[in-house]
């Protein structure tokens, strides 16, 4: 795993490659995109595309949050933004791979668990 310092360096040209172009793993848009629907967080209709295009729009955000998130020996960049009072949370590996796009219920708790470390706001990080 990369240094924390590394980790820190990358990410305003890897919040750039997300933006250009949102790459899942094989096979796993399609199953994050009806799970976003089953929920409720998409509408029945929304398309792959729409998904993708949502996920670029938290990221441009300026007030957006950006934290590192640990998980299992892994490190992963982690964005939040609130979209119609609703805050969502934007998890991709730091080789550009989306992991996960999803409404956060709780997000005062939730972001405040010991894996999320707070970098700072996307006007802040990306200068």
């Amino acid at each position: 795993m990369r240094s924390e310092s590394e980790l820190l360096e990358v990410i305003p040209s890897l919040i750039q490659q997300l933006r250009n172009e949102v790459v899942w793993k094989p096979g796993a848009a399609s199953r994050h995109l009806l799970k976003r629907k089953v929920r409720g967080h998409l509408p029945t209709d929304a398309t792959l595309a729409d998904y993708n295009q949502l996920i670029i729009q938290l990221l441009e955000f300026k007030d957006a949050a950006i934290y590192v998130y640990y998980m299992g020996g892994s490190a992963y960049l982690a964005v939040t933004s609130r979209v119609n009072e609703k805050v969502w949370l934007v998890i991709a590996t730091f080789d550009g791979t989306m992991e996960t796009t999803f409404i956060v219920e709780n997000p005062d708790a939730y972001l405040q668990r010991e894996p999320f470390r707070f970098v700072g706001l996307m006007n802040e990080v990306m200068r």
